[in-house]
């Protein structure tokens, strides 16, 4: 076999697949760790500790404390019966925020979970049957379903890699505009605490991501009129508001815990390139906070993490792009990044995540190396040295009749469980990184 839920690295993971068992008769209920249903007494705390998984818990520790209720005493029954209104509360403002249409982020896995749990719990027949159907007509043909639509994503990875090779101006954009002030969240998400003016990765009531929320901001900002654009104030003000104490940002609850959902190196990058497009100076409290924090980070060999991309590569190159923004290239910090990409580079040109064989999945990418030819650029590399000019071949010669370039699974969709692989990601990092080399290339001196 493949090792069973004791095999996955991801400790929540391993235990929904434990409860998968329990429902397939694999496993006794009985050996399953009690879920704290209690803890959803703790709004602040438990937001911290879960983030974007609180429905989830909320759901599965309903069901579980339904099954589990002839077993157990009358001090843990009374203890679920106060926590029981609190957590189902959880699901519900979750699922009513999004019309009761029963999805909840449009994402089909994350929908049949909390439809499980709740539906173990006797306590929401009107959610589980919206999720149901739901499910039932998002289902393919041949019984399986996609994953979720990402359409606010590739939009935002679409138009930085445009707006990069001077399309600022081309009137096709309105349209994408248009479709990032419409998808912007503009009432609060009541569950976890996160105040409005957030965006996620797609659907008209998306979750909230600080990620997309830094990227699209940057992106409007970029645009004709981007200046006195109030979805970008709204969208700078809500990462103002979610940076953490420490100066870093978690994807979506302020001051979450560290791990999958928490502070993230190359998401406080981008939220502080955010600050700096919008006007924020070098000295800006919020940036100074940022980099402090990005400084003490750095791994002893000069790398980053990106909790959301496979390895290092992508971490690491876009906190170098924002050292150079802030403390400039010769800072120690952001010449140990730079030496590590040199260091990291393949033969052929390109670079794969940078970290083990296992993560790595062998071989460079393009994504990876678009990411940190890009960096090297922002560093002040020369555009005819020759890590940049192989990094360029290998792109160029690695681009589709089509224009297009196949991406690689470097996207985290449950960290270290499941990469996806996207074309118009690795398409919108090619194009990037090529159209900086051009600008370099065509500037005085030969570098930006």
């Amino acid at each position: 076999g493949l090792g069973g839920p004791e095999a996955l690295p991801e400790p929540v993971m391993a235990g929904l697949t434990r409860q998968f068992g329990v429902l397939a008769g694999r496993l006794d209920e009985a050996a399953l760790p009690r879920l704290p249903l209690e803890l959803l007494l703790l709004r602040g705390p438990a937001r911290r500790l879960l983030s974007l998984r609180m429905p989830i818990l909320a759901s599965m520790a309903l069901g579980q404390a339904t099954v589990r209720r002839g077993t157990q005493g009358l001090v843990r029954r009374r203890l679920n019966a106060l926590a029981r209104p609190a957590a189902l509360a959880v699901v519900r403002e979750a699922y009513e925020r999004e019309g009761a249409s029963g999805a909840f982020s449009t994402d089909p896995w994350l929908t049949g979970l909390i439809c499980v749990g709740t539906t173990r719990s006797g306590l929401a027949p009107d959610i589980v049957r919206a999720a149901a159907g739901w499910l039932r007509a998002a289902a393919d043909a041949d019984g399986g379903w996609e994953l979720m639509p990402l359409d606010v994503t590739w939009s935002s990875f679409a138009a930085s890699a445009l707006l990069e090779a001077g399309y600022a101006q081309d009137p096709r954009l309105r349209a994408t505009r248009a479709m990032f002030h419409g998808r912007q969240q503009n009432t609060p998400f009541a569950a976890l605490g996160c105040p409005p003016g957030y965006w996620g990765f797609s659907s008209a009531h998306s979750w909230p991501m600080a990620l997309e929320t830094a990227e699209i901001s940057s992106v409007l900002l970029r645009l004709p009129g981007g200046g006195g654009d109030p979805h970008v104030r709204r969208g700078i003000d809500w990462l103002t508001r979610t940076q953490d104490s420490a100066g870093s940002w978690s994807l979506a609850v302020r001051n979450s815990k560290p791990g999958g959902f928490g502070p993230c190196p190359q998401m406080t990058a981008k939220a502080v390139r955010a600050l700096l497009d919008h006007g924020a100076g070098t000295g800006d409290r919020r940036v100074v906070k940022a980099v402090r924090w990005l400084v003490a980070q750095q791994r002893a060999d000069g790398s980053y993490e990106a909790l959301w991309y496979r390895g290092r590569t992508a971490g690491t190159s876009v906190v170098l792009e924002t050292l150079c923004r802030t403390v400039g290239a010769a800072h120690p910090a952001a010449a140990r990044a730079a030496a590590w990409l040199l260091r990291t580079q393949a033969d052929d040109g390109s670079w794969d995540g940078g970290a083990s064989a296992d993560e790595s999945g062998g071989g460079g990418t393009v994504e990876d190396t678009a990411w940190a030819l890009y960096a090297l650029l922002a560093a002040g590399h020369a555009p005819g040295s020759r890590p940049v000019t192989a990094a360029a071949r290998h792109l160029t010669d690695a681009q589709r009749p089509d224009g297009g370039w196949a991406g690689s699974p470097v996207n985290e969709y449950i960290r270290f469980c499941y990469r996806y692989a996207d074309d118009v990601i690795a398409s919108g990092l090619a194009l990037r990184a090529l159209a900086r080399l051009r600008t370099a290339t065509a500037s005085p001196g030969g570098s930006v």
